[in-house]
């Protein structure tokens, strides 16, 4: 009984092996087949109207460099124009962007940023009212272009309904799980998605870097780019209504791994999509069935390590499919996999990295079980670490108001961080420090770079350290007594935290004299 129940198992694990081994073969081979593209004369080629879209929040580093690549597009100025949703920044892209000057700035500044998602589908209300408009294209903010960018958007919105890019991430610094998910970009790009799209085949949305046309956009009357999740969602609404996204290799965008954020749709959303959408309407629509299927497709090498222990045991005991089927469809799975590699010259070390995407997407699976959760819960019997918080409360200022805020600071299994928090916004220090005192100066430092000050002793010119062998450092002096007395001869202790209004900018003992400053403020 127990042997029947096996074979069964197996036998439908083998067929869907079999079924997805020559469906991963004719992707592989379509990504190598070329095209003759249709070359139009200078004359007869049509310039779509367009408008290019960029969500900004706090992208100053990136996003001058992109609108200044954007304004020296090869392609007509009187054919695009460029609108930058400026999202409650806090940082100086504004006044920059200003003085390039190339786009239309769409500032929002209420208490919290709107978010992506809200803030441009806000922004295509006004817009879907304007004339002469062919097409919407879709930018990260923190993207490289090239100058032939829009022309090909352009190319290939003339027969295409949607399109999507794609991403080169340029490594900067990169740790192991970056260079792994470098890889897998590059892997996915040059060889399922050109294979996909070759094959006339949906893939789905990146809203950091897509286009769609104006009479789809009237027809779904949505986009939906909140998250990865969203966005399958949103790519499976745009098939079913027969406009499928298509993969356009030639239109790049580049984007250091410093400034890169993975975003890919949990296991657990893509099959609560797939059993939802399961249903004898959908499945009659050719591509939306086979876009549907695709949720469930497997890593090839996890295909490879399924065939080998199925492969082992037909070898050893009685199986409807005998050993021969298994290593027949092992080989030209495995030469099906090794022409992929040598297409995007994935070699050895790329390679490595290549295969550790299924263990990552395996642990990363098990992380969402809720089962699983709860017995780890169960067997971690340790006791919780001690967790010390103390909240205090601080000024900031921006040189113009002062706003009430707070701080968290907290120590926890012999490590600090601080939190600060303004309403309902907050800032968390990027890593646990040994000292607090480096905790704070790390969040005074962030929030410096935002054009913001807070107004603690640490960063007063009044305040010098109290060197007394502690980690914390968190003990100082308060010199302002003696610097409006030389005679004085006791200095008070404070802690670094504190604040009063006697609070002067520490730099001002570099340049200036405390007695000048004050005179002067």
């Amino acid at each position: 009984m127990l042997n029947n129940i096996i074979i069964f198992i197996l036998s439908i694990l083998f067929i869907y092996i079999a079924v997805f081994t020559i469906y991963f073969s004719l992707i592989v081979t379509a990504s190598f087949i070329k095209f003759k593209s249709k070359k139009k004369s200078e004359e007869k080629k049509e310039y779509k109207n367009l408008i290019v879209i960029i969500y900004s929040h706090n992208n100053e580093k990136t996003i001058v460099n992109l609108l200044e690549q954007l304004n020296k597009q090869d392609y007509p100025k009187g054919n695009y124009q460029t609108h930058i949703i400026l999202d409650n920044c806090t940082d100086n892209s504004s006044n920059k962007l200003e003085f390039i000057g190339g786009a239309k700035l769409w500032r929002l500044s209420d208490d919290a940023p709107l978010g992506r998602d809200k803030a441009i589908s806000w922004l295509l209300e006004n817009l879907m009212s304007f004339k002469r408009v062919d097409g919407y294209v879709f930018l990260n903010a923190n993207r490289i272009v090239r100058n032939d960018f829009l022309f090909n958007v352009n190319e290939a919105l003339q027969d295409n309904p949607v399109v999507v890019g794609t991403t080169d991430i340029y490594l900067e610094d990169a740790d192991y799980y970056e260079k792994v998910w470098s890889n897998v970009n590059e892997y996915n790009a040059n060889i399922m998605k050109v294979g996909r799209s070759k094959l006339g085949l949906a893939v789905p949305i990146d809203s950091d870097v897509m286009a769609i046309k104006h009479e789809v956009l009237e027809k779904v009357q949505c986009i939906d780019f909140k998250d990865a999740n969203s966005e399958l969602k949103y790519s499976f609404l745009l098939t079913s209504v027969n406009y499928p996204p298509k993969f356009i290799q030639e239109i790049k965008t580049y984007v250091s791994s410093n400034d890169y954020e993975l975003r890919r749709p949990s296991f657990g959303f893509k099959m609560s999509l797939f059993t939802h959408c399961l249903n004898f309407k959908t499945i009659s629509n050719f591509k939306f069935a086979e876009f549907l299927f695709s949720l469930l497709k497997p890593n090839p090498i996890v295909l490879i390590t399924m065939l080998l222990i199925i492969g082992t045991y037909s070898f050893n005991y009685y199986f409807v499919f005998d050993f021969p089927w298994s290593i027949f469809l092992a080989v030209v799975l495995a030469v099906a996999f090794g022409l992929s590699v040598y297409k995007t010259e994935q070699y050895v070390k790329p390679l490595i990295y290549l295969a550790g995407c299924p263990f990552y997407t395996l642990s990363e699976a098990l992380c969402e079980n809720e089962l699983i959760k709860k017995v780890f819960k169960k067997l971690d019997k340790k006791p919780k670490t001690e967790i010390e918080k103390v909240t205090v409360p601080v000024n900031v200022t921006n040189g113009r108001n002062i706003f009430p805020c707070t701080m968290d600071l907290i120590s926890e299994g012999g490590f600090k961080k601080v939190i600060f928090r303004y309403k309902n916004k907050k800032q968390e220090t990027a890593q646990s420090y040994v000292r607090m005192c480096d905790a704070v100066k790390n969040i005074s430092d962030t929030l410096e770079q935002h054009g913001f000050r807070i107004k603690i002793c640490q960063s007063c010119a009044y305040f010098s350290p109290k060197i007394d062998g502690t980690n914390n450092m968190v003990k100082g002096f308060c010199n302002k007594h003696a610097v409006e007395n030389p005679n004085c001869s006791e200095i008070p202790e404070t802690l670094l935290w504190s604040t009063c209004e006697y609070y002067i900018p520490e730099e001002v003992n570099k340049v200036i004299d405390i007695s000048t400053y004050i005179k002067n403020r």
